[in-house]
């Protein structure tokens, strides 16, 4: 064989055993994430029975109208919610977005998500990331081709920031915020407060609603993996779709309102929403 074939050679086989190891990557830490779904599944029980009237009778107003806007009356509380997202992302505010689609599953009792990102895409995954509170822990994932850590963080600050995301993201799963774990307050005529407990811990934001029931934002205090402390953290609502009957945000943002100035660091759009009772 000639040396120009020898180098071609070379390079084909260094090109198969790189795609092999990055499949393989892909292919353990998909694995993984299918892994923690499952335990997800596994634990999930069935909550109370359907929202009624009676149900609302007491809340403070704004939480009335927030309910009966979403359409909660009259339907059960979800066991499962299945979520697919579109987006894109960003690490601060000099860094460049970086679109991703995204799966997300969650159980209400217990309170637990895992969220799986593909960034750019499914199709084509340069990174591969997972958020999720499961078994009342908090972690976060990122592996650049499926193989090099480019985030890998647990701990109690996660633990918190978890189950604050849990509570930010049952806007998708209202009729949640009215099972036995969670105490809804009066704060005045466009917001009230939910704290929700799961294990012990705690989780209490508040909810901001327009005239007619509608969320606009969410706003608590909540780890910064970034900063490493506890900030103010808001999720400004976009649009709205009907999902199954619900009326529920269909855009929205998450923001860190930081002393150097807001960092809007995510962008999404809800493209289904399924749930099982």
């Amino acid at each position: 064989m000639s040396p120009i074939g020898i180098i071609a050679a070379a390079i084909t086989t260094l090109v198969v055993v790189v795609s092999i190891v990055v499949v393989a990557g892909y292919w353990r830490t998909s694995h993984a994430i299918r892994g923690d779904v499952d335990r997800l599944l596994a634990s999930a029980r069935p909550m109370p029975s359907a929202i009624t009237d009676e149900t609302l009778a007491t809340l403070p107003p704004p939480a009335r109208r927030y309910f009966r806007h979403a359409g909660v009356v009259g339907k059960p509380i979800p066991r499962i919610v299945r979520l697919a997202q579109r987006g894109r992302i960003r690490s601060s505010g000099e860094a460049n977005w970086m679109a991703l689609e995204a799966d997300e599953t969650y159980s209400t009792s217990p309170p637990a998500f895992v969220w799986q990102a593909f960034l750019p895409s499914r199709v084509t995954p340069i990174a591969l990331g997972r958020d999720e509170y499961l078994d009342g822990q908090g972690s976060i994932l990122i592996r650049l081709l499926g193989l090099v850590p480019v985030a890998d963080e647990h701990g109690d600050e996660l633990k918190a920031a978890g189950l604050m995301r849990y509570l930010n993201e049952a806007m998708w799963f209202p009729a949640a915020l009215l099972g036995p774990n969670a105490v809804i307050t009066a704060v005045d005529e466009t917001s009230f407060r939910v704290t929700l407990s799961d294990r012990g811990d705690t989780a209490e934001a508040l909810f901001i609603v327009d005239a007619d029931g509608r969320l606009v934002n969410f706003r608590a205090q909540r780890y910064n993996t970034g900063t490493r402390s506890i900030e103010t953290w808001e999720t400004p609502v976009g649009g709205y779709r009907d999902f199954d009957g619900l009326s529920l945000p269909s855009t929205g943002s998450a923001v860190w309102k930081l002393a150097t100035g807001d960092l809007t660091y995510i962008e999404l759009e809800i493209s289904s929403i399924t749930y099982e009772y």
